[in-house]
């Protein structure tokens, strides 16, 4: 069963089902651009399954038709609503989004929320002003990255900045984000709320059972040093520093493993050439999207993330579920999530030779790694729960009632 499809069996706290919260949770709907498998889309997961768990009424409205995370929603019982723009639309035909702003007015006198909560960059302005045009009591929009976004394409400036003035409340999900977003968008302070990102620590946990036979599948060694990375193959993901650490640490371990988990954005060819050119491609695993994700952490020593920028890293909290200490670049919000020297390592960005050392440590030091990865899985369990993330969501959506 891919992993996403694991099923939330946590038990609910007792505050967010009990009879006074459902009388007071209003109808939502969520606004998201796709259904694909990203860190926003995990996060919608975790928040509708357990919402829907306490019989809250949830609806999801995607920009893009389709999606593996489409059915998986149906199943639960959640009516998912499209856009019906197709991959690449946006850029090659930006007129459709009028057609899909129209379908989302539609979708809202359909289905009468009293709460509108959109995600991501484009998807927040629509949302914000389809839910001001139908006067829905609540409109909340999220910030889940650093806005590095505006500066790639301007007009998500403006966009943004709009969307901000629409909405009631603004989610960040790090401090980072938090700071970013004031000083980028000049926002009211007071509009912003933050909401850290949860993890569903018990596909992780289990996983942890499947060590051997996970390396066995993957035909690693039982002794073998393996790292691992889950990051699609974008420049900003610091995969060229990676590839730079990891030639320091192969040098010290020869037989260690580095697996590069996540989907080709247009480098991989260039990153695999390197590899080569580097004479470490025997070390170094291009394994592309995987849903077997709880199982690659388990067959892991070490997660490392060599980052330019990050909001709040899921894989981060993923691997602390899993038990691995962290070795991740010192941007965004990985400060908040990984505590230096204590769950994991964080080096200067954009330094190979710093990620190098870090990685070398904990090589190093097999006792203090399975501590320092210990820590990390108490550290998830105590402050990046699906209970804490959806308690405080169920908080700003029962304001639409008073």
């Amino acid at each position: 069963m891919p992993w996403f499809r694991f099923r939330v069996t946590v038990p609910t706290m007792v505050v967010i089902c009990s009879d006074t919260a459902q009388h007071m949770m209003p109808p939502v709907l969520f606004v998201i651009r796709s259904l694909g498998i990203g860190g926003a889309e995990r996060q919608l997961q975790l928040l509708v399954e357990r919402l829907q768990a306490c019989a809250h009424r949830c609806h999801v409205f995607s920009l893009e038709s389709g999606g593996p995370l489409k059915v998986w929603f149906e199943d639960l019982g959640v009516p998912v609503f499209s856009g019906g723009l197709k991959i690449g639309d946006v850029a090659n035909a930006p007129w459709k989004l009028l057609l899909a702003e129209g379908r989302l007015l539609e979708t809202i006198r359909c289905v009468k929320p009293s709460v509108i909560h959109s995600f991501l960059p484009l998807t927040t302005f629509m949302g914000a002003l389809s839910g001001r045009l139908a006067r829905i009591p609540m409109v909340i929009t999220g910030r889940r990255a650093m806005g590095t976004h505006q500066e790639r394409y301007p007009v998500l400036r403006h966009l943004d900045a709009m969307a901000n003035r629409l909405s009631h409340r603004v989610t960040v999900n790090s401090w980072a984000v938090w700071h970013d977003t004031v000083r980028r968008d000049k926002i009211d302070p007071s509009k912003l709320v933050l909401i850290y990102n949860a993890v569903n620590i018990a596909p992780f946990e289990t996983a942890q059972l499947l060590r051997d036979s996970a390396r066995r599948n993957l035909g690693i060694r039982a002794d073998a040093k393996v790292m691992i990375t889950i990051a699609n193959l974008i420049p900003y993901k610091g995969h060229l520093d990676l590839i730079g650490a990891a030639v320091q640490v192969i040098r010290r371990f020869p037989d260690a493993v580095f697996l590069l988990v996540g989907e080709d954005r247009g480098i991989q060819k260039e990153l695999e050439q390197r590899v080569s050119r580097l004479g470490i491609d025997q070390s170094m695993r291009f394994l592309g999207r995987r849903n077997d994700i709880p199982e690659l952490l388990a067959a892991s020593d070490i997660s490392v993330l060599s980052s330019h920028e990050e909001g709040f890293s899921n894989v981060i909290l993923e691997a602390m579920a899993a038990g691995l200490p962290v070795v991740a670049t010192d941007v965004g919000g990985n400060r908040e999530a990984v505590v230096d020297g204590v769950t994991g390592w964080l080096a200067r960005p954009r330094d190979p030779k710093a990620l190098a050392e870090k990685i070398l440590d904990l090589l190093n030091d097999e006792k203090k790694a399975v501590a320092w990865g210990r820590r990390g899985q108490q550290r998830v369990k105590k402050h990046f729960t699906i209970d804490r993330m959806v308690e405080a969501y169920v908080g700003i959506y029962a304001a639409a009632r008073s």
